[in-house]
């Protein structure tokens, strides 16, 4: 009789798509850099576009364009509990550059008692931090104005079939 492991090799099974991470086993170091770094087709393309600029590394860029670098790092972050980018969410009030291309986000949750509340802030800051041209970031959480549905932009409505 053959063992199971046999008769299922597991080199035969196809590679798992790693863009929604299943829950469980995977490490979360391994989570965290897909989350960070994952690159799409969309935001490559951005990236060429953005690319076009005289320095790419960061250094000489005008603070419209770090803004849009950032704007575009928060649109890969999604809510755990809603197929939506926090960005098209409405969860991001402010983007702000300074002259020395500091950033400074302005941002809120669904509501106070959001289970990502303790590590939506950081995960948001890893990821500015990580946009090129960024010398530093950071994440003012704030509750005033609350967050209402009327924040969600029209992208975010018809993902949700409220439109």
């Amino acid at each position: 009789m053959m063992e199971d492991h046999e008769a299922f090799p597991v080199d035969n099974l196809p590679k798992a798509d790693v863009d929604r991470p299943v829950l469980g086993q995977m490490q979360n170091s391994y989570f965290l850099n897909k989350f960070l770094y994952k690159k799409t087709a969309e935001n490559t393309a951005e990236e060429t576009k953005v690319s076009e600029q005289p320095s790419d590394d960061g250094e000489g860029i005008s603070k419209e364009v770090l803004e849009d670098r950032v704007i575009g790092a928060l649109k890969e972050i999604y809510d755990p509990e809603i197929p939506v980018n926090i960005y098209e969410l409405g969860l991001i009030y402010d983007v702000e550059v300074d002259d020395n291309l500091n950033v400074l986000v302005t941002m809120t949750l669904t509501t106070p008692h959001c289970p990502v509340a303790e590590s939506m802030p950081g995960e948001v800051e890893l990821r500015v931090n990580s946009v090129k041209g960024t010398k530093s970031a950071e994440v003012r959480l704030v509750w005033d104005p609350p967050w209402d549905m009327a924040r969600m932009s029209d992208e975010a409505r018809l993902e949700l079939g409220l439109l």
